[in-house]
């Protein structure tokens, strides 16, 4: 008896063409991860400890434009994406 292969799928978890229904949260990324600013934070400090390096900031800032207008102005209880 022989077995038949199996085939996998992936899928990237949006269908081309869908639409989101109205006021729904778009899907998270398990594989994102989140920083709550607290006090003395800074994009560079946290880049620091996430990246171990301090100038990888921009990558925190681009990652956040739609809550960010200045990388230099971040805000105690603000959640920020980490790519």
């Amino acid at each position: 008896m022989t077995e038949k292969p199996v085939s996998h799928s992936v899928t990237s978890g949006t269908t081309s063409g869908a639409k989101a229904a109205p006021n729904s949260r778009p899907v998270e990324n398990p594989y994102q991860q989140w920083h709550e600013v607290v006090k003395g934070d800074t994009l560079s400090k946290i880049a620091s400890k996430v990246y171990g390096d301090a100038s990888l900031y921009p990558k925190i800032f681009e990652a956040n434009k739609d809550i960010l207008k200045n990388p230099d102005q971040i805000k105690v209880g603000q959640r920020l994406r980490i790519p």
